[in-house]
């Protein structure tokens, strides 16, 4: 982490010369959700310096903004300040004078908290680094663009096919105006691509260190939704949106450097298409810690209604060169080789995925654990016999299992630390409940009059 005071100074700075007078501070809370509040001018001395006050109470809200059942942040547990990270700075060019931050949490002397999950990734970076290495990350977000209808529900705004140019054709303007949005905010758009669902698309930004990394996606997500509002649509990354239609998935791209971040260890160098042996490690520490991750990865429970077998998503334990149906697969040959896990959705909190991503990967290293050999097939097409003499396992099938998973877990529970993990647990296991609770249209329509 860079010197505090030398921080305030550059962001100062940057608020001045480029003429800000709004100026956000944004933290994300459990559901990755950002938080925010909007400063003048006669306020950024002090937000720059100390911090913006919030309550910590909002962190054990849910996704629909209450109070989650057991919650021990409540209103008598004070405050936290959210400290701008100098190096998430952005202006925001559809909204005149305006720039934002994304945020620490810290304690209300100034001091480190570990319920921040951004502290949480940096911690994780800091502990790989003591082991001689850096990582290289990229999110890959899908969502869908979709138009209200007058039946309170939704329609795809095209119904253009897989990749096809039609479906580029057919929103170009939103694709040209988010485009140039996020290249005005710094972040590098790779590619977009017309997705295999209707009015579906995906997006990939440049790698980047990991807290650069997830900046870059929070930034994606807010340019998509804001874009997508101004021209009518609704933007979704929920990750089953509906039964008929293929998931969003949130594929994380990982490769390992050296401590510098000067060359990549990441492939063998005996030829064009394995990976090196710190490499292997690597992946063998996630491929062993999977279960877990799958609890930070996809922590809702509209996520289990994505990892179907079969469904271009994975739902089990096994990883493949090129093979899109893995947990994990290495894409490409030669210098493009890295590992890209495909579990992920959405609904994660990226800094907390990526520091249990991490953390695994670290384990993996220091213990010298082997992947399992690569399979080459889809799961899918194969009978229940079949996949018992490969012996391969199948990821966590639903929300609670992963959940307990993720706590039993020493080292991904360990990366996401005590703080952060019991009110993770808090917030995903009250919207659980909740949702166990509530009365789902499917029941009526199937019930209601024959029982």
């Amino acid at each position: 982490m860079t010197d505090r005071s030398a921080d305030s100074t550059t962001l100062l700075s940057r608020l001045r010369t480029d003429g800000i007078e709004h100026f956000w501070v944004i933290y994300h809370d459990y559901g990755g959700r950002p938080q925010a509040k909007t400063l003048p001018p006669e306020s950024f001395d002090s937000a720059a310096n100390s911090g913006v006050v919030f309550a910590m109470a909002n962190l054990n809200m849910a996704a629909d903004d209450h109070q989650s059942l057991g919650a021990t942040l409540l209103a008598d547990a004070g405050d936290f300040l959210a400290l701008p990270d100098p190096r998430s700075y952005a202006v925001l060019p559809r909204y005149p004078r305006t720039a934002r931050c994304h945020a620490w949490m810290r304690a209300t002397d100034g001091s480190v908290w570990d319920g921040c999950p951004r502290t949480r990734l940096d911690a994780a970076i800091a502990d790989l680094r003591d082991l001689g290495y850096s990582v290289q990350a990229a999110l890959e977000p899908e969502f869908y663009l979709l138009t209200p209808n007058e039946r309170g529900d939704y329609e795809p705004i095209n119904t253009t096919r897989m990749f096809s140019q039609a479906g580029l054709a057919a929103a170009h303007e939103f694709v040209d105006r988010v485009i140039d949005e996020l290249r005005a905010m710094g972040v590098t758009v790779a590619q977009l691509g017309k997705e295999y669902g209707p009015g579906q698309y995906e997006m990939s930004v440049r790698h980047a260190d990991p807290i650069r990394a997830v900046d870059d996606y929070f930034s994606l997500k807010e340019a998509v939704r804001d874009v997508a509002r101004e021209q009518g649509y609704v933007a979704t990354f929920m990750p089953k949106p509906y039964a008929h239609w293929s998931g969003n998935s949130l594929h994380v791209h990982l490769s390992l450097w050296d401590a510098a971040g000067e060359r990549d260890v990441t492939p063998s160098d005996q030829d064009e298409t394995s990976l090196s042996q710190e490499g292997s490690w690597f992946l063998g520490g996630i491929m062993a810690h999977l279960d877990a991750l799958t609890g930070l990865g996809s922590p809702t429970v509209n996520s289990y209604k994505r990892l179907l077998p079969g469904s271009w998503a994975p739902a089990n334990t096994y990883w493949g060169y090129g093979n899109r149906s893995g947990v994990v697969r290495i894409p490409g040959v030669g210098g493009r080789r890295h590992l890209e896990v495909r579990s992920p959705d959405n609904s994660a909190q990226p800094y907390l995925l990526l520091a249990g991503l991490l953390a695994a990967g670290a384990d993996g290293i220091r213990r010298r654990i082997e992947p399992p050999p690569p399979f080459q097939g889809d799961i899918g097409h194969l009978t229940p016999e079949e996949i018992d003499r490969y012996g391969i396992g199948e990821l966590p099938r639903s929300l609670p299992q992963a959940l307990a998973a993720l706590q039993a877990d020493e080292v991904v529970a360990g990366a996401v630390g005590e703080t952060a993990l019991k009110h993770f647990l808090t917030v995903k296991r009250h919207e659980l409940a909740t949702y166990d609770i509530h009365v789902h249209p499917w029941e009526r329509e199937t019930y209601l009059e024959i029982i």
